[in-house]
């Protein structure tokens, strides 16, 4: 039995510790694939260095800038030969705890464990409302049960690793696995400091994120302010046409339900991300530099 972790790193890390923690945390086998984004030759040149007599790190770097999924998804193509692969995201050190929780859910014979952050003080009744509307949205459009569970912390077994790596372009996508049926999934709660800073540097923002962003707060904003003209007309009990105020309200009520929708394609824009081009991962496979990986395990 022997695990691989797939760790992306968007900027440089502390590397002994990230290979302390999984060491710690993780009783069996295991091989740890540092995925490193395009620009970072120094941080590439010191995991070579630091491990220069240990085969079980190995790293990949790629040729240009990309986000940790595009990173994550190479790395999955060299670690279908593991009995299961635990990304954990550079954006945090590694979690002993979730590691442990990962991997005797895996014993127990799951095939898809998430990890789903829950988060203490005020950050934790802010989440709570915003996850609250975004289950709400989803479910009325008829979307797939997302467990707004981490995206880029989760363990997959080897049968779901085969399978994402032969699904087609569409559903490459690692972060859709939220909707994935067919296999026994798990999810591990842990609490987290809602005072805790988090990496920015890992949350991409495409452009229908932005776009759908802008137009939820405008839909937001203009409905806002026709009502009020409505509400204040009444007050001031200005002599308008009453068919008038109904208009004002229906283009009020419409405009907060625009904003609703735009508001949950803005999240899932976020959370699901953009389709990868197969010719863009076929050309960032065939440029990565490698070490200490062969073509086979």
């Amino acid at each position: 039995m022997k695990v691989a972790f797939i760790i992306p790193v968007l900027d440089e890390i502390n590397i002994e510790k990230t290979f302390n923690k999984i060491n710690e945390a993780c009783d069996i086998e295991h091989d740890i694939f540092f995925a490193i984004n395009g620009k970072l030759n120094s941080f590439f040149t010191q995991v070579r260095t630091t491990f220069l007599s240990d085969s079980s790190v190995k790293a990949f770097m790629v040729d240009r800038p990309v986000n940790e999924h595009k990173l994550i998804t190479l790395g999955m193509e060299l670690t279908e030969d593991y009995d299961a692969t635990i990304i954990y995201s550079g954006k945090e050190l590694p979690n002993t705890d979730v590691i442990k929780a990962f991997l005797s859910s895996w014993k127990a014979g799951n095939k898809i464990v998430y990890l789903k952050k829950e988060y203490s003080g005020f950050k934790k009744i802010g989440v709570n409302i915003r996850r609250a509307f975004y289950k709400l949205g989803i479910k009325i459009l008829g979307i797939f049960k997302d467990r707004c569970a981490e995206t880029d912390i989760q363990l997959l077994d080897q049968d779901v690793v085969k399978t994402i790596n032969q699904l087609p372009q569409k559903n490459r996508q690692l972060r859709v696995l939220d909707s994935f049926v067919g296999y026994p999934t798990d999810i591990i709660q842990i609490e987290i400091d809602g005072k805790m800073k988090e990496n920015k540097n890992y949350d991409e923002k495409i452009k229908p994120y932005v776009v759908c962003k802008t137009m939820s707060i405008l839909s937001l904003v203009l409905s806002l302010i026709i009502l009020g003209i409505a509400f204040v007309g009444i007050g001031l009990e200005w002599q308008i046409p009453a068919v008038l105020y109904i208009t004002l309200f229906v283009i009020g009520i419409f405009g907060l339900v625009l904003s609703f929708i735009f508001s949950i394609k803005k999240t899932l824009h976020f959370r699901v991300g953009q389709n990868f081009e197969l010719a863009e991962l076929k050309d960032l496979s065939n440029k990565i530099e490698k070490y200490n990986i062969s073509s086979k395990k």
